[in-house]
């Protein structure tokens, strides 16, 4: 019994030479898992409060790298466009355009028409960011005509027939109805349904000051391009621009009040109150500009107003740049007007209706029986994502877009994407480190920030990811912060 202590201490002794030598082997802590790092990422206060739903893929092994919540319901904002740009893929194929038809009802000496008629296809390309300049689309129309011989129009036209004449979404927020976010969506229209105005101080405080429409909208006697009441006056030189909008779909006139600066000039881009309306004046500015005189203008509404064609000549057809331009359109600047009209597209496309109703019973028969997503993984309102009743599951739209990358136009699918330092995309100023390695698409809606797509990682393994954050009550910009930093964390970590 003696030798019992003896034994104990030359065992203590032991073992604390064991963890001293332990200790100076390791150096410092083992780093902690993967998933715990991003664990603890998407959960530092204060997004401790956010909901999260992730899951990371590996493309070749199909191997889940990192899942929270894969298969509950989130809000995605425009992560909802991944969408209807994958499924108009599918269904028309890459290389698909609108086709624009301009015809003539001629009267004796083909120098004068009855009637000029454009009937709309629903083709979003007729602005800017498709032609020269804003002006660019309606004189192409005009230049039409013009070559054709046709000096008098005693009736221009649109018939905008193939889209219902819903023209706003019934599930999106009043607020975002007046400005560029959510223009009337109609079969014709120009600029993507919105208009520029010049606000224009008076030279000293208490002057009314003015607005004008930029460029003149409209030949002489047709009308303004679109009606506005303005109420503005005019504050200190250094006073800020403040102005709010009446604005409702059912009302033809906008009307505006508000207060700026002594000698300020500002452009503002507000939407149009009836887009086919507003495009029909400017078509009738450009072809007085270009010599032909126009007595009248209508809008052709629904398929018994406009009735059949016959009697009518084809002088000219416009046509869109193909579909993987529009895709790239919609998604690199997360451009919410053009994917309502493709949406609307597609249900006129499949014969359900070029309605929001038809164009999402044609994107839900799609993801079931083409991509093969579960009918229970999602919810479908419109196609920009501005609805908040949109949800969808980050597995569905992980699976999504690896549906989309595999099929035959899956390289240019992803070149449509947003991408780190891409001018005119959402991730033009984001993981700017990681360019040429991410191409996604961005999401964000009050309490609400999405981020999804194609990561490619230090050693060459592409991974597809999904990130949804919801309900987080604070700033957007810090949800992104914790995004870019997961994005970030895969590409050095994942092996």
């Amino acid at each position: 019994m003696q030798t019992y202590p003896g034994r104990l201490i030359a065992l203590g002794a032991s073992v604390l030479a064991l963890g001293c030598g332990t200790v100076a082997r390791r150096g410092t802590p083992a780093p902690r898992p993967l998933a715990a790092r991003i664990d603890s990422i998407l959960s530092v206060p204060p997004l401790e409060h956010t909901s999260w739903g992730v899951l990371v893929r590996d493309r070749s092994s199909g191997r889940i790298i990192y899942q929270r919540n894969p298969d509950l319901h989130f809000i995605p904002a425009s992560n909802t466009k991944l969408v209807v740009t994958t499924v108009a893929l599918g269904m028309l194929g890459p290389d698909w355009r609108y086709r624009t038809p301009l015809l003539a009802r001629l009267l004796p000496g083909d120098t004068a028409a009855a009637e000029l008629r454009i009937v709309g296809s629903g083709d979003p390309t007729f602005s800017a960011r498709f032609w020269p300049g804003p002006r660019t689309p309606a004189a192409a129309f005009a230049s039409t005509v013009a070559a054709s011989g046709i000096r008098h129009v005693a009736r221009l036209t649109v018939d905008v027939s193939r889209f219902t004449d819903t023209a706003v979404n019934g599930t999106w927020e009043v607020g975002d109805l007046p400005g560029s976010d959510a223009p009337p969506v109609s079969a014709f229209a120009l600029q993507e349904g919105t208009f520029q105005l010049e606000l224009r101080g008076g030279a000293e405080p208490g002057r009314e000051a003015t607005a004008t429409i930029l460029p003149p909208p409209a030949a002489p006697g047709i009308g303004p391009l679109q009606p506005i009441r303005a109420q503005l006056v005019t504050d200190t030189p250094r006073a800020r621009l403040r102005f709010s909008t009446d604005f409702t779909a059912r009302r033809d006139t906008i009307y505006l009040a508000g207060s700026t600066g002594a000698g300020a000039v500002d452009t503002v881009r507000l939407a149009v109150t009836d887009a086919a309306g507003a495009a029909v004046r400017a078509l009738a500015h450009a072809l007085a500009a270009a010599g032909v005189r126009v007595d009248s203008v209508g809008v052709l509404r629904v398929t018994g107003e406009a009735g059949d064609t016959v009697g009518m000549s084809r002088i000219g057809t416009l046509e869109s740049p193909p579909l993987t331009d529009i895709v790239a359109g919609i998604l690199q600047p997360s451009q919410n007007w053009m994917a309502e009209q493709l949406l609307k597209t597609l249900g006129a496309e499949s014969g359900s209706g070029g309605s929001w109703v038809g164009g999402v019973g044609t994107e839900r028969r799609y993801l079931i029986e083409h991509a093969g997503i579960d009918s229970f993984a999602f919810q479908l309102r419109d196609g920009s994502g501005l609805s908040a009743q949109n949800l969808l599951t980050p597995a569905a739209i992980v699976k999504l877009l690896e549906h989309g990358r595999a099929l035959p136009w899956g390289e240019r699918y992803r070149a449509a994407l947003a991408a780190p330092g891409l001018a005119g995309s959402t991730l033009a100023s984001r993981l700017t480190g990681l360019a040429g390695r991410v191409q996604a698409k961005t999401g964000t809606i009050t309490n609400v920030a999405s981020l999804s797509g194609f990561l490619v990682t230090e050693t060459g393994r592409e991974l597809t990811f999904s990130i949804l954050s919801n309900g987080s009550g604070i700033p957007s910009a810090r949800v992104r912060a914790a995004i870019d930093s997961t994005v970030s964390l895969l590409a050095r970590e994942v092996r």
